[in-house]
């Protein structure tokens, strides 16, 4: 980063955060000490002054309305940003966190916030789900080719890592992406299996983006291609009708699993019924193992055999 860049960011650190030591600013901009110190140098003979404070609770702060920034931004629009980064924290699988915390700091100068102060409450309390086991810098410039070549409709070229076949060798005409489970998907034609499939950036071993072009059909829709579907697998449909019972009929009925379901209550036991056109026969299966022995399956016959099918394997192994 440049020594302009730097003072600037400086600066930003230290109108959103208050008072900050040399130390915590110079592993901020991952400088040493002294080159800080020279910041604040620079800073003063452009007439930006700083206020300097010694002891434990020391470090360097700006003197008031010396540096400002001018944003029009409401206390809700704030708010939202604030609450965004505390879902964005909880879910554990954003890859531009640094990013965002960056934009947040120069809004938060712009409005003269604290951040630290208003979500330091909430971030100690955070109960945080499991986090995707990748490389965070890896994935990230994967993101950007891969969304780039799905801007200008450009090939890619995958040696791609599936569960049915191992690691093949593929030409790809990306479509759109999606996030499933905290992990990033894109959607697009297969050249080798001649058909529209979903793929997992974190199982692309290599790729390339060619200089070839393509056009996408014109009546592809990623809202239809996972319609209906309470995961990424893209089978038939299955008309399913399940007897929930409590207390796991509410925490079912609490839910939107497919834009189709239907929930009738039965006031008498509390429980549900719940009806449902869905695809994606490994997660349905998966869903309803979850529920154990509160759900009853009434239809299809198929799907019911199939989950005998899984507990059979799983009394083998458990």
């Amino acid at each position: 980063m440049s020594k302009l860049a730097n003072i600037l960011k400086m600066l930003i650190l230290l109108q959103s955060r208050g008072k900050m030591k040399v130390r915590e600013l110079a592993e901020e901009l991952e400088v040493n000490e002294r080159m800080i110190r020279k910041y604040r140098d620079d800073l003063e003979q452009a007439g930006i002054y700083l206020t300097s404070a010694f002891g434990i609770n020391g470090g360097y702060s700006l003197e008031d309305d010396c540096f400002a920034f001018h944003l029009k931004l409401n206390k809700e629009e704030h708010a939202a940003l604030l609450m965004a980064r505390e879902q964005l924290i909880k879910d554990n699988s954003f890859m531009f966190m640094k990013e965002y915390d960056e934009a947040l700091d120069k809004i938060n100068a712009a409005l003269k916030v604290n951040v630290n102060d208003i979500t330091k409450a909430e971030s100690d309390y955070m109960i945080k789900d499991s986090k995707p086991n990748i490389n965070i810098e890896k994935e990230k410039k994967k993101y950007i080719d891969i969304n780039a070549a799905i801007v200008s409709r450009r090939k890619i070229y995958i040696e791609y890592f599936s569960l049915e076949s191992g690691l093949k060798e593929r030409i790809v005409c990306p479509y759109a992406k999606f996030m499933y489970k905290g992990f990033w998907y894109f959607v697009g034609y297969c050249q080798l299996r001649k058909e529209i499939r979903e793929f997992k950036l974190s199982r692309i071993k290599k790729y390339e983006i060619l200089p070839e072009n393509f056009e996408p059909p014109d009546n592809f829709s990623l809202k239809d291609f996972m319609k209906n579907n309470i995961g990424i697998f893209n089978d038939e449909e299955l008309k399913i009708k399940l007897k929930i019972r409590y207390p796991m009929s509410v925490i079912i009925s609490e839910r939107i699993w497919v834009e189709n379901q239907r929930i009738k209550f039965n006031e008498d036991d509390k429980s549900i019924l719940f009806e449902a056109t869905m695809r994606g026969l490994p997660e349905i299966v998966s869903w309803i193992l979850g529920m154990g022995s509160s759900v009853t399956i009434i239809e299809p016959p198929s799907l019911k055999n199939r989950v005998k099918d899984e507990l059979g394997k799983m009394k083998e192994f458990i």
